[in-house]
């Protein structure tokens, strides 16, 4: 026989179950931006080099804080380092998650679409969409992958997720396309929003 503060902790271990399970069930959905619409709607997008993460309670979430060395810029001006606020990441025991955060390394290089929060850090635009990791080829050539091109973003012009993103350019690729995309006249869907 089970006695009544067994059934209870039983029970309770059971609605607590069911509420972290169904937090979990939730998942994150970002929409398409092609490489002139991103490069457009972001206020700096820089080449850089991450030098410190760290992640603490702030507000009653956790947060991942990034540093980065500006190697590059190519829109706006950013200062030589900047700090970038990232949802999530590991606090004491405990950890979260947010699927299309990018999390960074320290060491790494990355080019970044960012903004200001208006905590007056920084934010990664569009999430993974705004994120592109840079590699080296065989030749010691700097080559681009958008962290898109691993998972499915929603096309809301097809109605259907599918993998996207740019995968495996060189930089003066990538260079000579964002010089494009922020020299093009704007669209008339966009020239009417400003």
């Amino acid at each position: 026989m089970i006695s009544r503060n067994r059934c209870c902790m039983i029970y309770l271990l059971v609605a607590m179950n069911a509420a972290f399970l169904s937090g979990a069930a939730l998942a994150t959905t970002l929409a398409r931006m092609d490489l002139d619409t991103l490069a457009r709607s972001t206020e700096m997008i820089i080449r850089a080099r991450c030098i410190s993460t760290s992640s603490h309670w702030e507000s009653g979430s956790i947060w991942t804080f990034a540093g980065f060395a500006v190697i590059e810029t190519f829109k706006g001006a950013p200062p030589q380092e900047l700090r970038v606020r990232l949802a999530g990441g590991r606090a004491g025991h405990l950890e979260t998650k947010v699927q299309g955060v990018p999390r960074f390394v320290v060491g790494e290089e990355v080019v970044l679409f960012v903004e200001r929060t208006s905590a007056g850090d920084y934010g990664v635009t569009s999430w993974a969409q705004g994120t592109f990791r840079v590699h080296r080829d065989a030749a010691g050539d700097a080559r681009l992958s958008q962290d898109t091109s691993q998972f499915a973003v929603f096309d809301s012009r097809t109605r259907q997720f599918a993998p996207s993103g740019i995968r495996n350019i060189s930089l003066n690729e990538f260079r000579d396309r964002i010089s494009v995309a922020l020299t093009a006249p704007l669209p008339p869907r966009l020239e009417s929003v400003r």
